[in-house]
């Protein structure tokens, strides 16, 4: 099984790279009613094509050379990627670029009229044929798919963002099947057995159970960075395996360190996350629970089972941590 790790990272990294013939492209709404900011994703070879952005000619992109090269940056890239609103052209207020791990952050914040939005990416009339320009982000496969321009077809109508607030119906769907995804993951289910099967009573299982859903709903508002749901999950899969019955803080903290995994986002993502994997371990615990009651009468399996989720959780959450790393 030694040769199953490389392989899995391999393909993680390999997933989480900018593809090179790819540019991602994103319209979000902005801080007031007529703004609006684009965000643009793509390689630091393919942005040199259309910029001289190597200010100290190192052969190397850094940050410094992004600050520096503003003005090349908005005559390559926005000055050729003219966005419209009912047929009247947008105003470009301010431009930034960063860069990130394994690709630059183009990001323009636009003022624009009413009407439908359209873009002319006319960069690809000097990029290779094989270039296309993706409405979505790359660091959210879902939401790409909303159209493309490629070749000749470089103009496109681009949906315009909800304002913040407003119920966005396939964003809600889209999180709710994240939600399912993230419940029934094998360190979470394997959590989730873990502590039911420790406590082996309907109603303080029931009661744990119920901890656990609340812990979700209030984990899965903020936005924090992987690492700390992985703590949070270690913890609590420490304290199941330490205490024969886990006191209900355990619980508690089990349902937050599962929320914080994937949260954040307006009211239809935070709606549709907590709600998928509400279901999933809805559809869980009663399980759990009766695995554990029936565990009681047979001490020497309780004894031997007791310990199997707790290390299957914390094998699995070792290795998604691996991953993110």
């Amino acid at each position: 099984m030694r040769w199953l790790i490389p392989v899995v990272l391999l393909s993680a990294f390999q997933a989480r790279a900018h593809d090179a013939d790819v540019i991602y492209v994103l319209l979000k709404h902005g801080g007031s009613p007529a703004g609006l900011v684009e965000t643009a994703t793509l390689t630091a070879a393919t942005l040199g094509s259309l910029a001289p952005v190597d200010a100290d000619g190192d052969g190397v992109l850094s940050q410094g050379d992004l600050d520096a090269k503003a003005r090349a940056l908005r005559a390559g890239f926005w000055d050729e990627v003219p966005l419209n609103a009912g047929g009247k052209p947008c105003e470009l207020l301010e431009a930034r670029a960063f860069l990130r791990e394994g690709f630059v952050e183009l990001q323009g914040e636009f003022r624009c009229g009413g009407g439908a939005l359209r873009q002319d990416f006319k960069i690809l009339r000097v990029l290779p044929a094989n270039f296309r320009v993706v409405l979505g982000s790359q660091l959210d496969p879902e939401a790409e798919g909303r159209g493309f321009a490629q070749g000749s077809l470089t103009t496109i109508t681009v949906p315009r963002p909800l304002p913040p607030g407003a119920w966005d119906g396939p964003g809600f769907w889209r999180a709710f099947n994240r939600g399912v995804q993230r419940g029934l993951g094998a360190e979470v289910l394997a959590a989730l057995f873990g502590l039911l099967i420790c406590i082996g009573a309907w109603r303080r299982g029931a009661a744990s159970a119920g901890l656990v859903l609340a812990g979700v709903v209030v984990g899965s508002w903020p936005s924090v960075d992987w690492w700390a749901p992985t703590i949070g999950l270690l913890i609590v899969v420490g304290g199941v395996a330490a205490f024969k019955s886990p006191p209900l803080i355990v619980p508690a903290l089990l349902g937050v360190a599962i929320g914080l995994r994937d949260g954040g986002g307006g009211w239809p993502s935070f709606g549709g996350l907590w709600l998928g994997t509400v279901l999933i371990l809805l559809l869980a615990s009663p399980i759990a629970i009766a695995v554990g009651v029936m565990l009681q009468r047979r001490p020497r399996a309780r004894r031997f089972a007791r310990w199997v989720p707790p290390i299957v959780a914390f094998a699995a959450v070792v290795m998604r941590a691996r991953l993110s790393w």
